[in-house]
């Protein structure tokens, strides 16, 4: 797991944040909840969910997407949504729940974990391209082309700069580890999908957010 590093962008520990719902079922908010709190045991942070459109992190119930401003960057929009999540029916609550936990990631101040500063990934850059309806000549972009690249190399292929991030050990596991196919990458290498917190992105949060020690 992994953050950036200047500046810092997680919350002060000890820190309660309120959590609103700008709007969505009760069964979306107490499937919402029930994901999020599983980072609790591992951070010095607390979580208090309200209602209406006072809080820290505003979530809005939204099909379609899944998304979260990183850390501390919710406090910079103050009159807009922080974090989306896509509301799906109970038989894929494991997967919502997954994409939970994944937001609440970025909303603690993780990165994705396939731009890892370490991450090796053998990408097949021109299988990926492909993959997305791209050539491997920029040259030959459309306007809506030049977003997509610029979105691919952003969430996939582009790693951070050791020097201006905060990281462990790059984990495939890692609950903030995109799906990355066999078929996108040269030789064996793949990703599916992580369901739960790995055990190092509990003990990077652990170090995020620690609790004061009995000398303190």
């Amino acid at each position: 797991m992994w953050a950036k590093k200047n500046p810092s962008k997680f919350w002060t520990p000890g820190r309660t944040l309120r959590i609103a719902f700008l709007n969505g079922t009760e069964e979306f908010k107490a499937a919402t909840i029930s994901a999020a709190n599983h980072w609790l045991p591992h951070i010095n942070l607390k979580f208090e969910f309200v209602e209406g459109k006072e809080g820290d992190i505003r979530i809005l119930s939204q099909e379609g997407t899944f998304s979260s401003n990183v850390g501390t960057d919710a406090l910079l929009f103050t009159d807009e949504p922080t974090m989306t999540l896509w509301p799906h029916s109970p038989n894929l609550a494991r997967y919502f729940a997954a994409n939970v936990m994944h937001e609440f990631g970025h909303m603690l101040g993780a990165e994705h974990e396939q731009t890892h500063p370490t991450a090796n990934i053998p990408w097949n850059t021109s299988a990926l391209y492909a993959r997305y309806g791209i050539t491997d000549n920029p040259e030959e972009d459309d306007y809506q082309a030049r977003v997509t690249r610029e979105w691919l190399h952003h969430s996939y292929l582009d790693r951070a700069t050791p020097d201006a991030s905060v990281y462990s050990e790059y984990d495939r596991k890692s609950i903030m580890h995109y799906v990355i196919h066999q078929s996108w990458t040269e030789g064996d290498f793949q990703v599916f999908l992580n369901f739960d917190l790995s055990e190092k992105d509990k003990a990077f949060m652990a170090k995020a957010y620690p609790y004061p020690t009995k000398n303190e």
